[in-house]
């Protein structure tokens, strides 16, 4: 049966999942947000192909990783070439809004724009010593999301709305500072800084209110039941373990592991939890599937109740280089990979000027490397990392041409170029 449905992305910027009540947090930070996962489908290992969030964001609308779509850093646009969800959507009628509320997701950064009818960038809350206005505060993107979708309530629209408050630097909310007493120190990685930590949970509660706000709203329009619903986010945050804090530039499971849920329409397969390893490169192939439209041969991502992704291999990169002002040619080329990872079955993989090796199902923190180099199913990890390696590696060389005048391409460019999609054949 195709659903003429609504399509509604619920997004977090920076939430690690083990931070929700629904994935087994301790502390009481999301009761909205765990009431929601009752009403759909819970993945308990979703992974982001970057933990960054243009990269992250460009590849849930892509379903294309960061190499191929070209916006690896925030502050990059994707390619001219590379079209998204919004565009797909439209060619069967809906209607697209877009809230963000982070400036790395501007318009004239990211070119996310295309095919959304309306792209509003919710930024009243200021950052960088209270000089710029760069982000959107949950009750003010709440205000101007749900306005149109109460204009729009009467039309088959597609919306991303998304919340940025758990962003550092963490605001300290003192009523939902709920449950500090109960976290048990030894449930953290090693070298977790409490009091961040501690910060960080307040603002996952204060954003969890407006998420229930926002539900609340969506049911009593009558959109709820019906509408395709799904929440994620588009990567976690370090607090200290491995030692490191933030997040964009490692591949540990603190930075790569999202929360993501689907509520399908007529809420059918509600209170159900699937284990396998997803990524959010499927979102845009599974909205696209669940609506009977035909799912586009260059995404990479895959239907996410499609049992056959039990056994795939899911790829990650990140990269150096920071946001420049000027993001054109030259800024294109100082952008090169510094680590990459995979995870197969429950075996994850980092090169990182050498392979580091953990069994995540008995290690989730990544205590203890245990990669043998080479042996049994070290040697293959590693095989299959270094061919991934090879081909963003290969992908990239090109793309730098790609940036070049047409008359400074040999006949072999231009041909490799089309195999990679970056000229139309």
């Amino acid at each position: 049966m195709s659903y003429a449905t609504n399509v509604i992305i619920i997004a977090v910027d920076t939430l690690r999942a083990d931070h929700l009540g629904c994935y087994g947090y301790p502390r009481n930070t999301s009761p909205n947000i765990d009431q929601f996962a009752e009403d759909g489908v819970k993945f308990t290992r979703c992974f982001t192909p970057s933990p960054l969030t243009t990269p992250a964001f460009a590849s849930m609308l892509s379903s294309l990783p960061p190499y191929k779509h070209g916006a690896k850093r925030n502050g990059m646009s994707v390619f001219d070439r590379v079209k998204i969800l919004p565009q797909y959507l439209r060619k069967h009628g809906y209607y697209s809004g877009a809230f963000i509320s982070n400036w790395t997701l501007k318009k004239d950064l990211t070119l996310l724009n295309r095919g959304f009818d309306t792209y509003t960038e919710v930024f009243n809350k200021r950052r960088w010593f209270g000089m710029v206005s760069a982000e959107g505060d949950a009750k003010k993107v709440n205000e101007v999301a749900l306005r149109w979708i109460y204009n729009n309530s009467k039309r088959k629209f597609f919306i991303w709305i998304h919340y940025t408050d758990p962003h550092d630097p963490y605001v300290y909310h003192k009523e939902f500072d709920n449950g500090y007493k109960e976290v048990i120190p030894e449930a953290y990685p090693e070298g977790s800084d409490f009091k961040k930590i501690r910060k960080y949970d307040t603002e996952i509660g204060y954003t969890d209110q407006y998420i229930g706000e926002l539900i609340k709203r969506i049911k009593e329009l009558n959109l709820y039941d019906d509408s395709l619903i799904i929440f994620m986010a588009d990567h976690g945050e370090s607090f200290g373990e491995h030692d490191y804090y933030g997040h964009g530039r490692r591949l540990y499971n603190s930075g790569l592991h999202v929360p993501l849920i689907v509520k399908l329409p007529g809420n059918i397969n509600d209170h159900t939890v699937i284990e396998r390893n997803v990524s959010i490169l499927d979102i845009a192939p599974t909205i696209l599937s669940q609506l009977e439209i035909p799912v586009p041969e260059d995404m990479v991502g895959d239907n996410l109740f499609n049992p056959k992704i039990d056994k795939r291999v899911l790829y990650f990169e990140t990269y150096k280089g920071a946001v420049h002002q000027d993001r054109g040619k030259k800024f294109h080329l100082k952008v090169e990979p510094v680590r990459y990872g995979l995870l197969k079955d429950n075996m994850k993989m980092i090169y990182d000027n050498g392979f580091e090796s953990y069994n995540i199902q008995k290690d989730w923190f990544e205590s203890t490397n245990v990669y043998k180099n080479p042996n049994g199913e070290s040697a293959v990890l590693s095989d299959l990392l270094n061919e991934f390696i090879a081909k963003v590696k290969e992908f990239i060389e090109y793309s730098k041409k790609y940036f070049k005048q047409k008359s400074d391409l040999t006949e072999e460019d231009i041909e490799k170029l089309k195999s990679l999609g970056y000229i139309k054949k």
